[in-house]
């Protein structure tokens, strides 16, 4: 039921058991762009329904919060930002106006390259930053 470019997504279960592949048929299960193909409990443990606020993690050593919005604000306006780093690691949350905007903003920026660095986006549980 979330809103994505104006529209209600509605995701179903496929009547179908198996995808039959076609000559443009990619599989992304190996790929560095599923953000979900590394440790199972670990996804589960950070998955959550769409929020307003995105963490960004795998971020170039030198970025700054200006370019991390620069990159973002295409897609709705940033309330708050916050640029931090874990283990050596530069991260971000970013909070936008609407959960739509944030939704859009990961739909269209995970996996983009933002310095050199190939950017991972998911949802963040923290509503406050």
């Amino acid at each position: 039921g979330a809103i994505l470019f104006g529209k209600r997504l509605e995701v179903n279960f496929s009547k179908h058991p198996n995808i039959t592949p076609a000559q443009d048929t990619r599989d992304y299960s190996g790929s560095n762009l599923n953000r979900y193909n590394r440790n199972p409990a670990k996804n589960y443990r950070y998955c959550c329904a769409p929020t307003k606020t995105i963490h960004i993690s795998t971020l170039p050593q030198d970025i700054t919060e200006e370019d991390i919005i620069t990159h973002l604000e295409e897609h709705g306006t940033i309330v708050n930002s916050k640029l931090f780093e874990v283990n050596g690691k530069k991260q971000a949350l970013v909070v936008f106006e609407t959960e739509e905007q944030a939704t859009e903003a990961l739909v269209c920026k995970h996996a983009s390259t933002l310095d050199r660095c190939v950017i991972r986006i998911a949802f963040s549980q923290l509503q406050n930053i």
